[in-house]
């Protein structure tokens, strides 16, 4: 599919079914064919409610976004093993100072806040008899589903400046993070006095810990807190049915598949995705496709030749 559902209606990829129901039925009080007279509305009043009988019903939602999420499959799957942590801090005036060698440019337009400028600062509290606290750091750190969900430890390593010697120089620092579990991506982590040191005496600074999820080799996310994935199944276990071992962030879990079953088809296991506020869990989805072999024997291919002669189906009969 090419055409962007969401889009079509006006609605996010988060919205609810009564939401979708409302953006369609105002699409469709002004692109009535019979109300809009224009040449396209017909054209676009087809394209809403096709978008509209998708989105409305679960199943076929939940296939289309899987579809979507296809497409880039092989990009996530490149981008594996390529992520490094984020070593960067935030200064006082909210502007993103990155210290990697290979950092991205910066995008934003906020000025950097020169160091002599703290020095400055500093100075002027120190005449006035104020103590000022260091600055608070901010780091970005990317964890896993599987520390998300259990917890664990992560080490850091960023670089910081220092105040020292009237210029700007940076330091390297080393931190052993505890990810509580249930953590979820956006969350941040104060660790108190890890921060910047105060120049002349004062409170250290804090260290902020901004969570990220790892990309994983395996599961995706659907929306925010689902994840899914590509469960693979034989031809013949999808004819006469099988017993499928479903891999999840904690022990496998088995599941019936029913004999008739079809790529596409979704299993949904509840609780057993990325964790949400309150302590609950998204859902994982684990979505069949139909492998055939790649280099099929002899054997094999007289028997699929023996099927092709018997069997009645006809899977491209309502293409037209």
């Amino acid at each position: 599919m090419q055409t962007e559902y969401f889009a079509l209606l006006g609605v996010e990829r988060t919205a609810t079914a009564d939401e979708i129901k409302a953006a369609y039925r105002r699409l469709a009080r002004r692109l009535r064919p019979d109300a809009a007279g224009n040449a396209g509305a017909e054209e676009r009043f087809r394209e809403i409610t096709r978008a509209y009988q998708v989105l409305r019903d679960p199943d076929q939602r939940v296939r289309y976004e899987l579809e979507e999420m296809e497409r880039a499959l092989d990009l996530s799957v490149q981008q594996l093993g390529n992520v490094a942590p984020i070593r960067e801090f935030v200064a006082p005036n909210g502007s993103v100072l990155r210290t990697e060698a290979d950092a991205a440019p910066e995008t934003t337009d906020a000025p950097r806040t020169p160091l002599r400028g703290l020095f400055k600062r500093t100075a002027r509290a120190r005449d006035e008899g104020v103590s000022l606290r260091g600055d608070d750091h901010e780091v970005a750190a990317a964890i896993t589903f599987e520390e998300a969900v259990h917890g664990g430890n992560v080490l850091l390593t960023f670089a910081v400046p220092e105040r020292k010697g009237g210029g700007d120089r940076s330091a390297e620092r080393a931190v052993e993070v505890r990810v509580p579990s249930g953590a979820m991506e956006g969350q941040r982590l104060r660790l108190k006095g890890m921060g910047g040191p105060s120049a002349d005496g004062g409170a250290t600074g804090d260290l902020l810990v901004a969570l990220a999820y790892r990309p994983h080799q395996l599961f995706r996310r659907l929306r925010k807190h689902d994840l899914w994935f590509y469960l693979p199944i034989a031809p013949w276990e999808a004819v006469l049915g099988a017993i499928l071992e479903i891999p999840t962030l904690e022990t496998p879990l088995r599941v019936n598949a029913p004999a008739g079953s079809t790529s596409g088809q979704t299993f949904r296991i509840k609780g057993r995705g990325l964790p949400k506020p309150h302590g609950t869990r998204g859902d994982l989805l684990a979505c069949l496709r139909v492998v055939t072999p790649e280099a099929p024997t002899e054997s094999e291919r007289q028997l699929y030749l023996q099927l092709s002669r018997v069997s009645p189906l006809s899977p491209r009969r309502n293409l037209g």
